[in-house]
C-alpha cells in the first residue's frame, strides 16, 4: 500500500474539508481523498492519457447496455484565465465524476488534449453527462476536436425542471447556491481562484480540491434527479 499524508485543510470551503494523497510516479498520477463535511470523493489527477483511458474503461465496465439503466457522469472543464494567448484557448483541466470517483485530466502542455480517449466515451449510449454551461462545452468539443457528446444535460436546467419552486423561476443558479440549497453546505471558492496559473506542470493542492468538488457536487445533484428531461 502506498503511504498517504494529509496535504490540505481549511475551514473556508465547507464546515470541514481535507484531502489525503498517495502517488504512483511510474504511472504518472496522484490519488486523493477529498472530504467535505461527511461527503467523500476519491480523485485521480494525471496528465497521462493512458491513465485517463484506463479510468474510462473501468467506468464503462460497470454499465450493462441491455439493462436499460443509465450512468450519470458529471463533466467539467476549467480554462486558464491568466493566459492571454488566444491560440492557447484550450481547457487546462477535464473533470469527470461518477458517484464518488473523480478524475482530473491536466491538459499540459496544451496540445496534450486526450481526443482519442474521449471519442467513444462521450458518445456512449448508456452514459448521460451533466454539467454547467453544457451547450458551450458540447459545441467547443465538436468544433475544435470533432468530438460528439451524445447525451448531455445542463444541471441548472435539470434542477429547475425537477423542482422549479426551489429555484424560484431562476434557471441560472451557480453551483455554490445549489450546494447550499440542496445539501445545506457552504461552498466558497477564493475570488482569484481562476486567475492563477493553471498551466504549471503540477496542479497545486487547492486547485485539486476545488476542481474535484466542482465535479463531485454536480454528480451528486444529478443523482437526485430521477427523470432528466432533454431541452
Amino acid at each position: 500500500m502506498l503511504p498517504t499524508d494529509t496535504i490540505f485543510k481549511s475551514e473556508e470551503c465547507c464546515q470541514k474539508h481535507s484531502s489525503l494523497r498517495c502517488s504512483n510516479y511510474l504511472e504518472g498520477y496522484d490519488c486523493f481523498v477529498v472530504q467535505c463535511d461527511d461527503m467523500y470523493c476519491h480523485t485521480i489527477a494525471t496528465n497521462n492519457e493512458l491513465c485517463l483511458r484506463q479510468w474510462i474503461v473501468r467506468l464503462i465496465s460497470h454499465t450493462y447496455p441491455n439493462s436499460g439503466e443509465r450512468m450519470k457522469v458529471s463533466m467539467e472543464m476549467i480554462w486558464d484565465q491568466s493566459d492571454d494567448d488566444l491560440s492557447c484557448f484550450i481547457p487546462v483541466t477535464l473533470q469527470f465524476c461518477y458517484e464518488n470517483c473523480c478524475i482530473i485530466y491536466h491538459v499540459t502542455p496544451p496540445h496534450n488534449f486526450p481526443t482519442l480517449s474521449l471519442q467513444n466515451f462521450l458518445s456512449y449510449d448508456s452514459v448521460d453527462f451533466f454539467g454547467f454551461q453544457m451547450l458551450y462545452k458540447v459545441r467547443y468539443l465538436r468544433q475544435r476536436y470533432n468530438l460528439a457528446v451524445k447525451n448531455w444535460f445542463d444541471i441548472s436546467c435539470q434542477v429547475f425542471l425537477s423542482a422549479p419552486a426551489l429555484l424560484r423561476d431562476n434557471v441560472s443558479v451557480p453551483l455554490p447556491a445549489l450546494v447550499s440549497m440542496i445539501f445545506s453546505k457552504v461552498y466558497v471558492k477564493p475570488d482569484d481562484f481562476l486567475q492563477s496559473n493553471w498551466r504549471l506542470s503540477k496542479l497545486s493542492l487547492d486547485k485539486i480540491m476545488f476542481a474535484t468538488l466542482d465535479c463531485f457536487f454536480v454528480c451528486q445533484i444529478a443523482n437526485l434527479i430521477k427523470f432528466p428531461l432533454p431541452l
